[in-house]
């Protein structure tokens, strides 16, 4: 008699379904090898990647090295490290990925350098040619982001798991998650936004102008303290959405409520340790490690153009040339090309170490309390 297996997903279990069945469900994306699965006459779950042949992919290199899911992280040093080995394991992927954004990204942002702005700030293109890139590439850019979000996850979890896997496969299955990517994606960075401009252009709004009264300056410092206050709280409650959302394949509240659960669990353990304080550490790293990058990038074409300059007015002289220009020179053209292979190669490195985050807060949740 076949075996046939019970699978578990969103405290769900659907099933049996025999070998073939969960062949079919892996293909289609409904399948992880994340997911807790059981034979059907038994009582003892495993995750559907410990099924003999399930997830027959090659192994990778990685195998050997000792790169599988983490435990808890004790140091900072240990996540870094499992980071930059699942990037190194599976760089050819990532940076592809990536690329997927970089590319639609250095077109939109290249066009746009053609278009020309009448005074009344109405776009106006310099040819069609320009306007139409920009708009295909734009939308390719929305387009892709989600693609992006989930295919980055697919990726660092089967690295973690020990094994390889094609872009075109990732491709595949990450297309599956694109509708619930979308609309997470659109929902946390719509709060982003929405607490960033509304707030901004409201203190633009009081303290314009020439008398600045002092109940104006009061308002101004309070709405900015608001918006402070509601980014850090958004961070906190979106940190985790993602791998929720694609390794937990949560659907959209089920996946805000895991994020925000593993965001502010462990409360009494030091500081340092908790999931809460290590994201932010993390991305604060990662954020001064692209500012520093595509500084050190700009800084030698900056440099470049600056040969032969000797005084302030030949800089002044310099400056307005090069903000009156109607079309971006080579220069401008390779430093966008540049910036967009640094963006493209730092972009993965924040979402893989979310991901080592997001296993390293679900194995420190107390025994019975982590979510399947």
């Amino acid at each position: 008699m076949l075996e046939e297996w019970i699978v578990r997903v969103q405290e769900r279990e659907f099933g049996p379904a025999n070998f073939a069945t969960l062949r079919e469900w892996r293909e289609d994306g409904r399948l992880l090898a994340q997911n807790p699965v059981r034979k059907s006459d038994g009582q003892d779950w495993i995750t559907a990647g410990e099924i003999p042949d399930l997830f027959d992919v090659p192994e990778s290199p990685s195998a050997d090295e000792g790169i599988v899911r983490p435990g808890k992280m004790v140091t900072f040093s240990q996540i870094i490290v499992a980071t930059c080995r699942i990037y190194g394991c599976g760089f050819k992927q990532f940076f592809a990925l990536s690329l997927l954004i970089g590319i639609p990204s250095l077109a939109l942002q290249a066009s746009l350098a053609f278009v020309d702005f009448s005074e009344k700030n109405a776009p106006v293109g310099r040819t069609p040619l320009a306007s139409a890139v920009a708009v295909v590439a734009l939308v390719i850019t929305l387009v892709s982001w989600p693609i992006f979000i989930a295919g980055l996850q697919l990726i660092s979890g089967e690295v973690l798991d020990g094994r390889t896997i094609s872009l075109r496969e990732v491709l595949r299955r990450a297309i599956q998650f694109w509708p619930r990517t979308a609309r997470l994606s659109a929902l946390v960075y719509g709060s982003f936004v929405f607490w960033t401009f509304i707030p901004f252009v409201t203190i633009l709004s009081l303290v314009s102008g020439g008398d600045v009264s002092l109940f104006a300056l009061a308002l101004a410092i309070l709405i900015l303290g608001l918006q402070v206050y509601m980014t850090a709280r958004l961070f906190v409650n979106f940190m985790f959405w993602q791998q929720s959302a694609v390794l937990a394949n949560r659907e959209g509240v089920n996946a805000l409520i895991e994020s925000r659960e593993l965001a502010r669990s462990q409360p009494t353990a030091p500081r340092l340790q908790r999931p809460l304080y290590r994201g932010a550490i993390v991305a604060s790293l990662w954020l001064l490690l692209l500012l520093a990058l595509s500084a050190g990038v700009e800084l030698p074409f900056l440099l470049f153009r600056m040969r032969g300059v000797t005084t302030v007015e030949q800089a002044s002289a310099l400056v307005q040339t090069f903000l009156s220009a109607t079309t971006p020179d080579s220069i401008t053209l390779v430093t966008y090309v540049v910036s967009m292979l640094v963006h493209a190669l730092l972009r993965p490195l924040l979402g893989i170490a979310f991901v080592v985050l997001y296993f390293d807060a679900k194995a420190g949740l107390p025994a019975g309390s982590a979510q399947d």
